[in-house]
């Protein structure tokens, strides 16, 4: 049976050492353990390869070999690195010269030969860890920045083995790329892989970009496969990747986290009133008092007038008008996060608007990170010295605008954090993808809160009803920030909830899913031709979302649920249900069920839900019931032979067949018949498909009825008849702007025949087709309504992006 090797720099949990000297594991909360490390624990055939993070000499044989029992307890195989590997390898080449690099801070970038040989000998440690492990069939993934010459040393080793990776960060431009001295050996490396995926299509970009630029030898084909001179080809494609949404809605409802949001918000002066209002007007009173030039002596400033004097009136008076409110922003301590000029707009933000004064608290946390590193201590200090000035400049008595905490917190305060702030304040310079605006808008599901997002994060292409923002632009952010701020709980809730719909589908899960589901499909036979990449992808969804009339023509069997050796297996599941259900109740969606199954059949198995039937491959077909115009009623297509003359004459030839190939069986329908062999042995099947299908067509010529060769099937049914006749009435009614067909088999190609040139249609399955894409099984076409359906909740209606407005940006090139 195949397995999952996943390959990564960090495995997901560290050791602890117990009393009594056995060890034992702690999951990490690190981004990457987060998104793989549920599949991992969900699929006991997948094994997790990285560096342990302990140092070898500090412990005996013995220790060490108590240490991988614990790991392999959890199906993890610690890699041990020593002191000087660990400086070259990931303190040096990774973190000095990849990662400033890769986030367009070159001049932070430092290119010392020493690291990159230990780079690449560390990579080659990997290699040899993994070789002995790796069975025929098994898939092995390799994450990340850490690991980039990895895929090619497995590609050696192993030439028809699947392997994918995936890079977390963003990808550099290819002038920025090409600094880098050893840029060809990285590039070469990383396309060793099936599968190259990167978090944008930007990035995917930048990353073509570059081969055409170092590589120019090699080729890049319609499809976005690049073909390698060892004959194997790299696709290279984007998959954003999500969040666990049910865990953080779910960890802002437990008690630790509304305990913290309670504390935040009465902190703020959210929920209490009295105390901190009288304390901010008695000192607004001082302040009006010392202003009066008939005042005593004492408290007159007849020469001055002193900014803490205004500020302090601004907060008295706007009492009563301004609702306190909370900004957070939850961050590691790195220079590509943009504190400092996140710091800078907000006090820029005080400045132009003192009414906000005493009304708005920013809760301010920077984990520190890497303090051994020069640049990471003289951004701490920098960031020290800008909350000490804003604080120092316009805190009063009974208000400091910003509680800055540089410590670690666990996931429910994080949660409680996120759930106290009416606006998330999310601006990094430079980032793949950036998870906290995700994380923010699932601990407020179904509430208001606005987010003030950088455009030069990942997350930004998804989350396009957030006030999006270029970072490096003060005062751009400022007025972004404002307008959070000012922005009405309904409308913020509107948005948020737009945008809560998209991540509640793409989630981490189905980013895990997806990215393997398309390395199966480019290393198998006949998949990667026409693949539905996310580009095309994202160019359907945008087409969705203009749409006002959207219409779906949907196979069932093969297309929404798999083949089964019994069709009568085949009904559909309750998730299946709930995901028709979902999709035909979206307003201004008809979505049609277009199958070779019996409409009695099909009757029983959908006549309840919002959606359209079509059975027997066009010989009967139901509208959609509309609540103003009664049920709706079962049509036969006229003109159609008569079932009770032909199919007696029929029958019996197929009967014949049957005998003589067990397993086989005969379905009869109203105006077709059909023989499956599904259940029976291929070979012995196919070759007595041939002979039938000979038989049949001369019985029936002349009769107005055909036979047609389907996936493990053999159907007679009227000429008239065809999946493609059938959908023509609506999809020449001018009733939609925007078609969608799917489907898996011959019968659907009449279909995909008789869409317009502006229409979508996916082929699910291998196959030559004249279908516009190809999907790799059911699973993932369930997976695209769902995110269609999304679309739909997330507003069709295109967004005027201008700077301080919801939805604006200015995207510089990647």
């Amino acid at each position: 049976m195949s397995r999952l090797i996943i390959v990564s720099n960090r495995l997901p949990a560290s050791l602890e050492a117990s009393a009594d000297g056995s060890y034992s594991l702690r999951q990490n909360v690190g981004g990457l353990a987060t998104a793989i490390g549920p599949y991992h624990k969900a699929h006991r055939d997948c094994l997790w390869i990285g560096w342990s993070g302990i140092d070898p000499d500090q412990y005996t044989d013995e220790e060490l070999e108590k240490i991988r029992q614990a790991y392999r307890d959890r199906r993890c195989i610690p890699i041990f690195l020593s002191d000087e590997e660990i400086n070259g390898y990931y303190a040096g080449f990774s973190n000095n010269t990849l990662w400033p690099l890769f986030h367009d801070f070159s001049h932070e970038a430092q290119f010392n030969p020493d690291d990159w040989e230990t780079y690449r000998k560390v990579n080659m440690r990997f290699a040899q860890v993994i070789e002995p492990l790796v069975l025929p069939g098994d898939t092995i993934w390799v994450q990340d920045y850490h690991l980039m010459l990895l895929p090619k040393m497995l590609r050696e080793r192993y030439p028809k083995a699947s392997i994918g990776w995936f890079l977390h960060v963003p990808f550099p431009s290819a002038e920025i790329f090409r600094s880098l001295p050893w840029c060809r050996e990285i590039l070469e490396g990383v396309l060793g892989a099936d599968l190259v995926g990167f978090h944008t299509t930007d990035f995917v970009m930048s990353f073509l970009a570059s081969i055409y630029r170092l590589l120019p030898e090699l080729t890049v084909d319609q499809d976005g496969l690049v073909h390698m001179p060892d004959g194997h080809r790299a696709a290279v494609d984007a998959f954003p990747i999500g969040i666990d949404y049910n865990l953080y809605a779910r960890t802002a409802r437990s008690s630790l986290a509304r305990a913290m949001r309670r504390g935040i918000e009465e902190s703020a002066g959210k929920n209490t009133g009295h105390r901190y209002r009288s304390s901010v007007t008695a000192e607004g009173d001082a302040a009006a008092e010392a202003g009066d030039r008939d005042a005593t002596w004492w408290s007159q400033h007849k020469l001055e007038d002193l900014p803490e004097l205004t500020l302090a009136r601004s907060a008295a008076s706007s009492i009563g008008r301004k609702e306190n409110k909370v900004i957070v922003s939850v961050d590691r301590l790195d220079y590509t996060k943009g504190l400092p000029e996140r710091l800078k707009a907000f006090g820029r933000m005080l400045e132009k608007y003192p009414e906000w004064t005493g009304h708005v608290t920013y809760y301010l946390l920077a984990t520190p990170s890497r303090e051994d590193v020069e640049s990471y201590r003289r951004l701490k200090s920098q960031v020290d010295e800008l909350v000490g000035q804003i604080n120092g400049r316009y805190s009063l008595l009974a208000w400091n605008p910003i509680h800055y905490i540089t410590r670690s917190l666990s996931i429910k305060p994080i949660c409680g954090i996120y759930a106290a702030g009416d606006v998330a304040l999310v601006t990094p310079l430079r980032d793949g993808m950036n998870l906290v605006a995700k994380e923010y808008l699932a601990c407020h599901d179904g509430r208001e809160g606005a987010l003030v997002l950088s455009d030069m994060c990942g997350a930004a292409d998804e989350l396009t009803d957030a006030f999006i923002v270029n970072p490096y632009d003060i005062d751009m952010v400022c007025e972004a920030l404002h307008d959070a701020l000012e922005i009405s709980p309904d409308e913020s809730r509107a948005r948020n909830m737009r945008m809560q719909a998209r991540l509640k589908v793409r989630t981490a899960s189905n980013w895990c899913t997806s990215f393997l589901n398309i390395l199966r499909q480019v290393t198998t036979s006949g998949m990667s031709d026409k693949r539905l990449r996310t580009g095309l992808r994202n160019e359907m969804v945008d087409s969705w979302q203009k749409a006002s009339r959207r219409l779906i023509l949907c196979d069932y069997d093969g297309t929404l649920t798999p083949l089964v050796r019994n069709p009568d297996r085949a009904k559909p599941t309750k998730a299946l249900r709930r995901i028709l259900r979902q999709v035909g109740s979206q307003p201004g969606v008809d979505l049609f069920l277009v199958s070779g199954r019996s409409h009695t059949t099909m009757e029983e198995w959908f006549a309840d839900l919002p959606v359209g039937l079509i059975a027997e491959h066009g010989a009967w077909s139901k509208p959609i019931e509309r609540s103003d115009s009664g049920p709706s009623q079962w049509r036969r297509a006229p003109g159609l032979p008569v079932a009770e003359q032909w199919q007696p004459m029929v029958e019996p030839i197929m009967e014949e067949s049957v005998q003589r190939v067990p397993g086989s069986f005969i379905e009869v329908k109203s105006d077709a018949l059909a023989w499956h062999y599904r259940k029976s042995d291929p070979k012995q099947a196919e070759a007595e498909r041939d002979d039938l299908a000979a038989r049949l067509s001369a019985a029936v010529a002349g009769k107005g009825l055909m036979v047609m060769r389907n996936s493990k099937v053999l159907e007679v049914s009227p000429v008239a008849t065809s999946k493609g006749q059938a959908v023509l009435p609506w999809i020449t009614s001018g009733d939609y702007d925007f078609v969608l067909s799917l489907g898996d088999d011959a019968t659907d190609e009449t279909m995909f025949a008789v869409m317009p040139d502006s229409a979508w249609s996916v082929k699910v399955g291998p196959g030559v087709t004249k279908a516009r894409a190809r999907l790799l099984d059911p699973a993932a076409v369930r997976y695209l309504l769902l995110d269609l359906a999304a679309g739909t909740a997330s507003g069709a209606e295109p967004k005027t992006r201008t700077a301080g407005v919801p939805g604006s940006f200015a995207r510089g090139e990647s």
